[in-house]
């Protein structure tokens, strides 16, 4: 009787990865814009307070760990049809320090779940009761997920041939094997996240600040600008600049309001965010009394720091598409 093997020597490599984004560059960027500004906009929105969302995140990242630890694995279906989830001892100070809080702030998000019913806790021991899927089910988030998965494929070389796989392909196999796979998602979103919080100091700045990146990246979609450049650093620093500039001499950015509308948060609120972000130089007020992101075109330090940053995460970015499309369609 033969043995199926796994084909180790057909996983897709890095270069082929780079290869594939940077010919779909624009493509593959709204659809990781609409990937963030969707997981934070349904961060918020759960408790408006993303740090507590965050702490929940965490917490069923450290179940999904342990089942796969154990090599057990569940659908989507299964694990949400679970009345609790029970995590494994886990220390406040252990949530400090991976996700970079306060023990002040840890212990106050905690409580507050607790009261809330969200969690229950008895020492080291938490379990997730079953109302706390309400606010962590990514539904939304593996939609976005694969729709980005899905544009990564568009130019992506097997064999002789450019195959694409569908959204619907990538959602499938997700909920498939959920357990594992959105385990190494969520370590990949948060460790993210993480990043997004120490640039912009805090997850709301970030949040309002994706929502005028994406509406730039909206802007341009149906435009004849064309990114490129010989390696992936450039093609990343061009887009930046591209972006930006094309934004700016089309004055299509957004309002407080319009921002208040599409992110949930008070416009008052909003109205300090953008202020933050502009003392940053991360955005600008443009002649029409609309907010886009900074621009090398204004000689802004914010827009160097922001260019640095695409350009250090697109690895972290492409690492995780390597990843999941070795899982999937190797």
């Amino acid at each position: 009787m033969s043995q199926l093997k796994p084909k180790i020597s057909n996983q897709l490599n890095i270069e082929v990865i780079n290869d594939a984004c940077d010919k779909n560059y624009q493509a593959v960027m709204l659809k990781y814009y609409q990937l963030q500004f969707g997981w934070f906009h349904n961060a918020y929105n759960s408790f408006k307070d993303i740090d507590k969302y965050i702490i929940l995140a965490h917490l069923v990242n450290k179940t999904l760990s342990t089942y796969n630890k154990h090599f057990y694995n569940l659908t989507f279906d299964q694990f949400y049809s679970n009345k609790s989830v029970e995590i494994e001892k886990i220390s406040i100070s252990e949530v400090v320090r991976e996700l970079n809080i306060t023990k002040e702030t840890a212990r106050r998000k905690l409580n507050e779940m607790t009261r809330d019913g969200i969690i229950v806790r008895n020492k080291k021991k938490i379990t997730i009761e079953q109302n706390a899927f309400t606010f962590q089910k990514p539904i939304v988030s593996i939609k976005n997920f694969s729709n980005f998965l899905s544009t990564a494929t568009e130019q992506l070389a097997l064999g002789n041939s450019k195959k694409s796989f569908s959204a619907q392909y990538f959602e499938e196999k997700i909920k498939e094997n959920y357990t594992h796979y959105w385990n190494d998602f969520l370590n990949f979103q948060i460790g993210l996240v993480l990043k997004f919080k120490q640039l912009f100091k805090n997850y709301e700045n970030a949040m309002v600040f994706c929502i005028c990146i994406l509406n730039q990246a909206y802007n341009m979609k149906n435009s004849k600008q064309q990114i490129t450049g010989e390696s992936s650093d450039k093609i990343t620093d061009n887009y930046v600049n591209t972006i930006t500039q094309f934004t700016l001499e089309n004055s299509k950015g957004l309002n407080p309001t319009t921002i208040s509308e599409l992110t949930g948060m008070p416009r008052a609120s909003v109205i300090r965010k953008l202020n933050d972000l502009s003392k940053e130089q991360f955005i600008i007020r443009n002649e029409q009394n609309l907010y886009t992101t900074s621009s090398a075109k204004k000689g802004s330090s914010g827009f160097n720091k922001l260019s640095k940053f695409f350009i250090s995460n697109q690895p972290y970015i492409r690492t995780v598409i390597k990843d999941f499309l070795n899982y999937t369609i190797i």
